[in-house]
């Protein structure tokens, strides 16, 4: 019986890949920085020289694989295994990557969204557990979700859903980069979150926040304003209490759009913890109707960084029961 899986996580900053055995355990890690690899080619003879590795290092036969499962940013065709784009990676546009890879390392692929992947991975293994209807969310540099109706991953008819980060909460404010205006992921990004910090201590308001860098503004990072929230520096805890009003306004709308049994939030920005959660949950309480409200339990993620392996790994096992 093959029950081993390469799980993939192919990310801005990193890449990990990982043999995964019996759905959630990992056998062996590899992580690499994402810019070692400078163009298209050289990163797919990466990604399936490694996999090959990682499977002899792990002193497993081929034939044990059941297959290779990937996530990556960006818009992902999951259905034909293509990626549209890839920022980080020079040449990366409407690359076949499921069949370059099928091809390299002759073992079956699966490729999709990083968010879709995490949300995957939450609902069979971490938060989301037991779950039929539920919202996932990742917080970070951008703002990304992934939906689950009836026990399945949501896709759209473009293969789109999720893109909950580009739901307007100000149909007045900022220009996006993704052409829209007042989306919600510029209220509450970590480019939001250190811009606010950095503007507020310019104009004189006290913070601890300052002695924390040393007195430059350019070391500022969510996870010093969060420290400084959790010292009750009265700056920091405006800001993410401002934040989680902005989650929680976009969430009471989710809440009454699905009627989901849980919202999973995850992410860097995730790590501001007790003060996030609690902002948060009192304002879907006051904005979203009162019996969906109810029903819909507002939880951290529990898988942490190897949410994306793991949901790699539940990506393949469903791929190939669909094709069963």
């Amino acid at each position: 019986m093959r029950k081993y899986v390469i799980a993939i996580d192919l990310g801005g900053t990193n890449i990990k890949i990982a043999v995964v055995k019996d759905g959630r355990k990992i056998v062996n890690k590899i992580i690499l920085p994402t810019d070692l690899y400078k163009n298209k080619g050289a990163l797919i003879n990466g990604l399936s020289q490694l996999s090959l590795e990682i499977i002899k290092y792990s002193k497993i036969k081929k034939r044990d694989i059941l297959g290779i499962g990937i996530g990556t940013p960006g818009l992902i065709d999951s259905r034909r295994g293509i990626i549209h784009r890839l920022v980080n990676i020079k040449g990366f546009k409407d690359v076949p990557l499921k069949r370059l890879m099928e091809k390299k390392t002759g073992i079956q692929t699966f490729l999709d969204n990083d968010v879709n992947i995490m949300t995957l991975g939450e609902l069979h293994y971490g938060a989301g557990r037991g779950a039929k209807n539920m919202v996932c969310i990742t917080l970070g540099t951008g703002v990304g979700g992934g939906i689950v109706i009836d026990g399945r991953l949501y896709r759209g008819s473009c293969l789109s859903a999720g893109e909950i980060g580009h739901m307007p909460l100000n149909e007045h404010g900022p220009r996006c980069n993704c052409g829209g205006f007042g989306c919600m992921e510029k209220f509450v990004g970590n480019k939001y979150i250190i811009g606010a910090a950095v503007t507020k201590i310019k104009k004189g308001k006290k913070s601890i926040i300052k002695k924390m860098v040393g007195g430059d503004l350019r070391k500022i990072t969510p996870e010093i304003i969060s420290r400084a929230a959790g010292n009750r520096d009265r700056l920091a805890v405006s800001i993410w209490e401002d934040v989680g009003s902005h989650l929680g306004v976009t969430l009471a709308g989710v809440i009454n759009l699905l009627n989901p049994e849980k919202i999973v939030i995850g992410g860097g920005v995730s790590g501001a913890g007790r003060l996030l959660f609690e902002t948060i949950r009192k304002t879907v309480k006051e904005r979203a109707m009162k019996m969906p409200a109810k029903y819909a339990k507002i939880v951290k993620a529990k898988l942490g960084p190897d949410a994306g392996l793991i949901g790699a790994a539940v990506l393949v096992r469903l791929g190939k029961n669909d094709a069963n």
